[in-house]
């Protein structure tokens, strides 16, 4: 990355940063929200064994 800013606009380096953030907050608290009933029962099965 040297010198990209004279080529690419800044509010459009913002706005794929800003929307590629988002985009992992919410991949990740969907995942923690989602993933959380699925991965408590597969600690309880694993004790179960």
């Amino acid at each position: 990355m040297t010198n990209t800013t004279g080529r690419v606009p800044l509010w459009l380096v913002g706005t794929v940063a800003g929307t590629l953030v988002i985009g992992l907050l919410g991949v990740f608290f969907y995942g923690a929200y989602s993933g959380l009933g699925s991965s408590l029962r597969e600690r309880i099965d694993a004790s179960d064994e």
